[in-house]
């Protein structure tokens, strides 16, 4: 097959790199598909893919029929034209009369002005439409397309090359998103890529663009990208919601469209902890059992996995994993995968399809990059348990300043952040760490990074008593929380996370959280918070989001009737809820019950209900009023929260509470009481009849004992078990 060879001596732009890259590009189609896959193709759409050709041709056809119609919405592919260029590369290989299809293209395009740097704007799908009709196109064809597409490689950076102009390779923007065109696109690698890989060797004005953007890829990729999603790991840095809305897609794209273009397999290249290869088992971890969906957290979605099924087929055929195949296999009737041209490419049958539990996925994992721990009772159950627990680096400026937060769901939520389904600043008390279930530390004399009024045009971060505030801060990691010990057995999931760089030197030099999750006939989650303040002026709240309203044992004081109350006692009781979650799989509800344990002589307040919903910190007189904006009434609705608040006596302080999950129609919690001795604080458990006790350090090294039944005691020093 002929071949266009490009060696490039780097020497002579980096003169302490000596090295030389290299890469050839096969004849046109090259993106996703290649001369030599056609003829398997074709027997594919013939056979096994049969099913998946027919919803393909079936659009194709019908575009011939009516012509193609420009599209109301920039944020929707162009099916009709991604269905007429596969079906000319399999007509053609099939014999049959494929100009037609190619002809629907070129009409669509006319004399090019559509695909000019004004145009509709899909250059990324225009690049690949170009590469797969290349020998339909007559030389003047070619030319005029390839001058009109070509402009498109200045885009934003101004020059045809990877510039990280406005964002890092953590940055979704910098990839682009799935609709490859102009929203949300900064560098737009992606859609670039497709367009440089589509016009080299076209013969077009913007030939040395095109090569200039390649080698621009060539050599940055491999040597900053790669180790660069290696130590970011699984989880997408700004969450599955911006992750969704591009990464999870153009990336497995882009790396698929330069290894069929030029043979070098950048997925192999990856770590094996790395964002490519851990994608899919993310994805399933985050997955909630009782509707299917992936988990609220941060500012993304909850949404089915029908964005990872679009390139699923591509990660099931590179890392021969049946999970990716198994998600590919779905019946996805939702989102552009209604028309799997993706799955028709790419999917390998030969790769075996097995769900998350057949592949023996264990029922607890962690993320070693983001700190990110997934953890449950069961896979294949809507009726399970599962929790998350989160503690590391920000990434990229979408991440949220939430280190030590967690969440529970059982038959519903039962343990979330604050409600609302908006951006980072239309919702979440302004960007803040108040909507997530942490501890704060409140120093009236502390001031957060963005201070202009919303009615001079800015974001006013108003003191919530919890982290810095780094969201937005930067497009650089920074270090703001470590994950120092993780254990998990068919017994229980235990984690300790240092949070103490997330909060100002000025309040605190020690925060901690130690997170245990017990499994067995009844579970529970006992939860211990270090504090070391710096004055013991500042009261400490530790902070509970709930998606219904619970009862609170002890005398009531109505500070806000119905909406603020204040409670002496130490419990409180309440039922899971879906909050706001459709596609409900599970049955029933399950009831959590609180036990605060540590410190003693808690004050719990219950606060919200309508107007109370999202309130500022108790303590900071300017927030005394409901943070609502655009989304806030958006899915999740999450609207009540309790807040525990240390009596501050000294400068240390301990927070230790369980939560126990049962069935809905139970009345009581079991035994719970609190155990000290020799440097240790903990929880004496009564789990169905097993007594169970839980211990953890009171200073120094974060340590666990765990004692069940009459089993062994278990001692869990600091450090990450081997998964």
């Amino acid at each position: 097959m002929k071949r266009i060879i490009w060696s490039f001596a780097m020497a002579m732009l980096i003169g302490f790199n000596t090295a030389a890259f290299s890469y050839e590009l096969v004849d046109h189609p090259r993106i996703f598909i290649t001369k030599a896959d056609l003829p398997g193709l074709a027997q594919r759409s013939k056979g096994v893919l049969k099913g998946e050709y027919a919803k393909i041709k079936a659009v194709a056809d019908s575009v011939l029929k009516t012509g193609v119609v420009k599209t109301d919405s920039r944020f929707r592919p162009p099916i009709g034209l991604i269905c007429s260029g596969i079906c000319y590369l399999v007509e053609r290989e099939l014999g049959g009369n494929a100009v037609p299809y190619a002809g629907t293209i070129k009409m669509y395009w006319g004399d090019g002005a559509v695909l000019a740097l004004d145009g509709d704007g899909y250059f990324g799908y225009n690049g690949m439409l170009y590469d797969w009709i290349y020998d339909a196109l007559t030389p003047s064809e070619r030319r005029t397309y390839a001058d009109s597409l070509g402009k498109w490689l200045r885009f934003y950076t101004d020059t045809p090359e990877i510039t990280l102009k406005w964002g890092g390779w953590w940055y979704n923007q910098t990839w682009g998103p799935a609709h490859l065109n102009t929203p949300n696109t900064r560098d737009g690698i992606t859609p670039k890529l497709f367009v440089a890989l589509a016009l080299a060797g076209a013969d077009s004005k913007n030939e040395a663009d095109a090569r200039t953007f390649l080698d621009s890829w060539a050599k940055r990729v491999p040597a900053e990208c790669i180790p660069a999603f290696d130590e970011m790991g699984g989880v997408w840095s700004e969450s599955m919601g911006h992750g969704g809305y591009g990464p999870i897609i153009v990336i497995p794209w882009a790396f698929e469209a330069w290894r069929t273009a030029t043979g070098e397999d950048l997925f192999a290249r990856c770590a094996p902890t790395s964002y490519l290869p851990q994608m899919t088992r993310w994805a399933a971890f985050l997955t909630v059992p009782f509707a299917d969906h992936t988990a609220w957290i941060d500012d993304n979605r909850a949404s089915k996995l029908n964005d990872l099924a679009q390139v699923a087929p591509i990660l099931g055929a590179r890392y021969r994993d049946p999970v990716d195949n198994w998600i590919s296999d779905q019946d996805w009737a939702e989102g552009w995968n209604r028309v799997p041209w993706n799955r028709f490419l790419s999917y390998d049958p030969t790769v075996k399809s097995e769900s998350p539990k057949a592949e023996k996925y264990p029922p607890a994992y962690l993320f070693t990059g983001a700190g990110h721990i997934y953890m449950r009772s069961a896979w294949d159950d809507p009726n399970g348990t599962w929790a998350f627990f989160g503690a590391g680096p920000k990434f990229e400026g979408h991440s949220r300043d939430d280190e030590g937060h967690f969440l529970i769901a059982k038959k519903g939520w039962l343990a979330m952040r604050v409600g609302g389904g908006g951006h980072n600043d239309d919702d979440y008390y302004e960007g803040g760490a108040l909507a997530f279930n942490i501890v704060t530390i409140y120093n009236k004399d502390e001031q957060y990074r963005r201070v202009v009024a919303p009615e001079q045009g800015g974001v006013n971060n108003e003191n919530d008593g919890g982290m810095m505030r780094l969201v937005y801060s930067s497009h650089e990691r920074d270090d703001r929380a470590t994950m120092v010990a993780y254990r998990n057995n068919d017994q229980y999931t235990y984690a300790a996370a240092d949070l103490s760089l997330g909060y100002s030197k000025d309040k605190a030099s020690e925060v901690t959280r130690q997170f245990l999750y017990l499994r067995g006939k009844r579970e529970f989650f006992i939860i211990f918070d270090r504090i070391q303040t710096t004055s013991e002026k500042f009261p400490r709240h530790w902070f509970l989001h709930l998606p219904g309203e619970p009862a609170v044992s002890g005398a009531e004081t109505a500070l806000v009737p119905g909406h603020v109350l204040s409670y002496n006692g130490n419990s409180a009781t309440w039922l899971s809820d879906p909050a706001g979650e459709r596609g409900v799989l599970s049955s029933g509800k399950s009831r959590a019950f609180l036990t605060s344990l540590l410190p003693s002589g808690v004050k719990i307040t219950k606060r919200g209900g309508e107007g109370y919903d999202f309130w500022g910190h108790p303590d900071e007189a300017t927030a005394q009023y409901n943070h609502v904006s655009r989304a806030s009434r958006q899915p999740p609705i999450v609207p009540w929260r309790l807040e525990e608040q240390s009596p501050g006596k000294g400068l240390r302080d301990y927070f230790l509470n369980v939560i126990e999950i049962g069935d809905e129609n139970d009345s009581k919690a079991s035994e719970a009481s609190l155990v000290e001795r020799e440097g240790f604080a903990g929880a004496r458990l009564d789990a169905a009849g097993t007594p169970v006790e839980v211990l953890f350090s009171r200073e120094g090294a974060l340590t666990a004992r765990v004692k069940i039944g009459a089993g062994a005691e278990s001692v869990i020093e600091p450090g990450i078990q081997e998964q």
